[in-house]
């Protein structure tokens, strides 16, 4: 995981103040190269999760990374993946719950629909007859970090039921519309290979009911540790998970299939850092208080997850090692961004850096309390190069009339 030096954490916050994400190219690259690599050996493209960082100077890195393309899920996100560069054929469109004028819009832009619903399939179909489309379903097996991420169980909103699979044949059948992909998910953020193999057998077996599908695709954010002390996923396990049931459903099927794999925040969260100032130490109940100038506007995950992320202090690198607690500067109780965390004792005006922010965190940022977005710089080539400046207090009311 990325750790800027002292020294690259005080020129930055020297020139752009805080609090500021900071990204490491180079990290984003190594993570892109593994996943290619480990999948190199099989039919497989990768599609970046866009939802999980957005930031057009991340993406322009990951495209030139060879990851193939982009995992949409908004008609937004679709129209800022052609600007991009990217095709068409490179982009897949995972939505829930669309509008009539979604459908349509993503539809006339020629981008392939990974539809989860009969609903959404079937006005698809109607829009867009004698075109092609894939199948979301519910592989009826999930895992991720927290229970808010699990995707692929059968009580989740997410992909058709299995009883739902006929209707859906004869819906494309009445409108000559082709089934040429089978997907699934079963989370965000899992570490073992078993739950992702199932899903893996599922789609194998339903595939067998159709003539026409090109590919399988994979769906599910692979693991990222949080700790600096944890070691990576084995890949290895993952492409073993794949490579085992395909090797049977292209040997019973005289198939050559093309995989996809969608590996969530993976190839960015561990490239990406955000920078806060320690403005406040305050003591109460024998509880140690680190206050920050950010919060839960920037980085949401503690509070809405209980998720872990390690918090360093890199003003300082020698001194008493103390338990704290750091929260953050919105007006709310669940603004904390841990529990207690060991560190080099904290002094107001110091740097802290919590670690691993590089997915859903600037991408999930708001404006509640009126606090402003973040900015967010690149480090590239040993450059640092300003990817978004921080908002005006102008800019955040500029909606309003």
């Amino acid at each position: 995981m990325f750790i800027p030096t002292k020294k690259q954490a005080e020129e930055i916050v020297k020139k752009y103040g805080t609090p500021v994400f900071v990204t490491d190219a180079e990290t984003i690259n190594n993570q892109a190269k593994k996943l290619l690599d480990a999948f190199k050996d099989l039919n497989a493209k990768v599609f970046y999760a866009i939802k999980a960082n957005y930031n057009p100077h991340i993406v322009n890195i990951i495209k030139k990374s060879g990851i193939y393309g982009i995992d949409a899920v908004s008609p937004n996100e679709v129209q800022f993946a052609l600007g991009l560069g990217y095709l068409p054929e490179q982009i897949i469109f995972t939505p829930n719950s669309l509008s009539d004028e979604e459908i349509k819009t993503v539809g006339n832009l020629g981008i392939l629909q990974n539809l989860g619903s009969i609903s959404e399939l079937r006005r698809y179909c109607k829009f867009f007859p004698g075109s092609k489309v894939s199948l979301r379903i519910c592989p009826e097996t999930g895992a991720g970090e927290f229970h808010q991420v699990v995707t692929g169980a059968l009580h989740s909103k997410f992909g058709l039921d299995k009883n739902d699979l006929e209707e859906a044949r004869a819906i494309c059948k009445k409108y000559k519309v082709k089934i040429v992909g089978i997907h699934s998910h079963i989370g965000s953020g899992f570490y073992q290979a078993r739950e992702f193999k199932e899903s893996v057998i599922e789609v194998c077996r339903i595939a067998k009911k159709f003539n026409d599908l090109e590919f399988f695709d994979f769906g599910g954010g692979f693991g990222v540790y949080y700790r600096p002390e944890e070691k990576p996923i084995n890949l290895k396990e993952f492409v073993l998970a794949v490579k085992e049931p395909l090797d049977e459903f292209n040997k019973k099927n005289k198939k050559n299939i093309e995989i996809r794999i969608e590996p969530g925040k993976f190839l960015v969260s561990e490239s990406t850092v955000l920078l806060a100032r320690v403005t406040t130490i305050k003591e109460k109940n024998k509880k140690v208080f680190v206050g920050l100038d950010t919060g839960f506007n920037h980085l949401i995950r503690p509070a809405m997850y209980g998720a872990y992320h390690h918090i360093v202090n890199l003003s300082r690198n020698k001194g008493e090692v103390k338990l704290v607690q750091v929260v953050g500067n919105i007006c709310e109780t669940c603004d904390v961004f841990n529990k207690g965390i060991k560190m080099i004792n904290p002094k107001e005006g110091d740097i802290l850096a919590i670690l691993v922010a590089g997915g859903y965190g600037a991408s999930m940022s708001s404006n509640y309390n009126m606090r402003a977005l973040a900015c967010e710089v690149l480090i590239k080539d040993k450059k640092i190069i300003l990817t978004k400046r921080i908002q005006t207090y102008k800019e955040i009311i500029s909606l309003y009339l």
